[in-house]
C-alpha cells in the first residue's frame, strides 16, 4: 500500500553555522575588552602622569610670583610662564572652585560611562575619551589640593591665555570625541537610508 503524499513539504531547520544577518549580531562593547580597558586607562594615565609631571617641573624651576621668571622656548612662538587660574578653562569663574569639582566628578564618571558603552574596536573614540579623562583628573587634582587653583604655565604668542597639558588633552580629546560622535551619526543614517 502506498502512502500519502504530505500537503506539507518539509523545510529544512536552520543548522547552527548559518551566517547571521547584521541587525541580529552582537557587537562586544569595551567595558568586556581587557584590550580596550588598557588602551583607554594607559593613555588616561600616561596623561595625567605628563600633566603633573610638568606642572610640577615648571612651578620648580621658574618659581611663581614677584620672584619667579620666564623661559623663551621659541621666540615668538612659545614660552613658559607660572601663573595660577583660580576659574575654569579661560580663567571664567574665579572662585567656584567647589563648582567646578563637583563638575569634574560628574564629568569624569560620564566619560567612564560612555567608554563602558562604546564599541570594543573604537580606539579613536577611546583615545579621545582617555585623553578627556587626563585633563579633567589633571585639573581635578590641582583644584583639590591647591587651593581652588589650576597651575598653568603654557603661554603661545598668538594665543591669550596661559594653559597646562590637562587644558590641551582636553581641547584636542573633547573635539575628536564629537567628530567621533558625528561620523557615527552619518554612518547609521548611511545604513538607515540602504
Amino acid at each position: 500500500m502506498n502512502q500519502p503524499i504530505s500537503s506539507v513539504s518539509h523545510v529544512p531547520e536552520p543548522s547552527d553555522s548559518s551566517p547571521v544577518t547584521a541587525a541580529h549580531a552582537v557587537i562586544p562593547l569595551a567595558k568586556s575588552s581587557p584590550v580596550a580597558w588598557l588602551r583607554f586607562v594607559f593613555l588616561a594615565v600616561c596623561g595625567l602622569t605628563a600633566d603633573l609631571w610638568t606642572k610640577h617641573l615648571a612651578f620648580a624651576k621658574l618659581g611663581y610670583g614677584p620672584g619667579s621668571h620666564h623661559v623663551v622656548l621659541i621666540p615668538d612662538v612659545l614660552q613658559l610662564r607660572t601663573t595660577l587660574n583660580p576659574g575654569a578653562v579661560f580663567g571664567v569663574g574665579p572662585g567656584l572652585a567647589p563648582l567646578f569639582i563637583l563638575i569634574s566628578l560628574v564629568a569624569i564618571g560620564f566619560v567612564v560611562y560612555v567608554f563602558m558603552n562604546t564599541q570594543r574596536r573604537q580606539w579613536v573614540m577611546h583615545s579621545a575619551l582617555g585623553l578627556i579623562l587626563a585633563g579633567a583628573m589633571g585639573n581635578l587634582y590641582d583644584r583639590a589640593f591647591n587651593g581652588g587653583k589650576v597651575r598653568d604655565f603654557i603661554l603661545l604668542h598668538y594665543w591669550p591665555w596661559i594653559f597646562n597639558l590637562a587644558d590641551a588633552m582636553l581641547c584636542i580629546g573633547v573635539p575628536l570625541l564629537v567628530a567621533c560622535w558625528l561620523f557615527q551619526g552619518a554612518q547609521m543614517h548611511a545604513a538607515l537610508q540602504d
